[in-house]
């Protein structure tokens, strides 16, 4: 079977299962190439795929059918797919357990939520987002100390089970699929919500750095707008005021919380960035 693969290099890993079922790709749409697309460049360099950089429209989604395309597979694509009526299959994985969770950055939500709904859904993509009739899904268990990071490795290293079983029996696992429920939407991310408040306790300013993880969290440091990515944290009583810096050298820098301290490094790829 012919598809057309639309997505990003977070589940890139989806491309291989594809390749050893024996299916053939008439083209990888990945938009803009740049640090989030080099595995699926690298992937298309080295089997001779088509590659597309612009958002697709509803003209070439009709020269893929021509070219006998059955299968629009979307994995953390953000662009609108236009589907002919003539298509097949259309595919899009999504990292809740639908129809909770809709939307375009649910995983900040899971963590700040501890939410139930942590999951991977592959269901039938359609013209409004995340609403399509549910092909097959599985469940992902929050840990206490679950981050951004760490819930995307689950989903990165479960996805390409999930879709192998889907593959098995794509027909009757397209005529057995399941309608959504009315389920809720999750909106995007706000700035606000991805910044440390000092006024917090340390706990609280913990579960919000786990939240975004390497995507960074905002914060204003002796008036400074900075993102941090990673912190150590110590719990005790004390008489600084919240947000004052208690040390700085070249690795690490101290800021004082209501009740303890965050220890931020400031190296490496996991620590404090400075905005400019």
């Amino acid at each position: 079977m012919k598809i057309a693969y639309f997505g990003y290099d977070p589940l890139s890993c989806c491309l291989e299962v594809f390749l050893k079922k024996g299916y053939q790709f008439a083209a990888i749409y990945c938009g803009e190439s740049g640090p989030f697309t080099e595995k699926i460049i690298a992937f298309a360099t080295k089997h001779q795929i088509k590659l597309c950089f612009d958002k697709p429209t509803p003209k070439q989604m009709r020269d893929l059918i021509t070219q006998g395309v059955e299968l629009f597979f979307s994995a953390e694509y953000p662009w609108k797919i236009p589907i002919p009526s003539e298509l097949k299959y259309a595919i899009n994985v999504h990292p809740t357990l639908l129809p909770e969770g809709r939307g375009m950055t649910p995983l900040p939500h899971l963590i700040l939520n501890q939410s139930k709904h942590a999951g991977i859904t592959l269901h039938k993509l359609t013209q409004s987002f995340d609403s399509g009739d549910i092909l097959i899904q599985q469940g992902i268990a929050i840990d206490p100390e679950e981050s951004f990071d760490t819930l995307s490795a689950k989903i990165f290293q479960q996805t390409p089970k999930l879709l192998a079983t889907l593959l098995e029996d794509l027909q009757g696992f397209y005529l057995s699929s399941q309608k959504q429920g009315e389920g809720s939407y999750w909106p995007a991310i706000t700035q606000a919500q991805q910044t440390l408040d000092w006024q917090q306790h340390t706990a609280q300013l913990l579960l919000r750095l786990r939240a975004f993880g390497s995507l960074g969290t905002y914060a204003n440091i002796d008036g400074k707008a900075c993102v941090i990515t990673s912190a150590q944290a110590k719990q005790y009583q004390h008489n600084y005021r919240a947000g004052e810096v208690l040390e700085e050298n070249q690795d690490y820098l101290t800021i004082a919380t209501i009740d303890g301290e965050l220890c931020i490094p400031k190296t490496g790829k996991a620590g404090l960035l400075f905005c400019v």
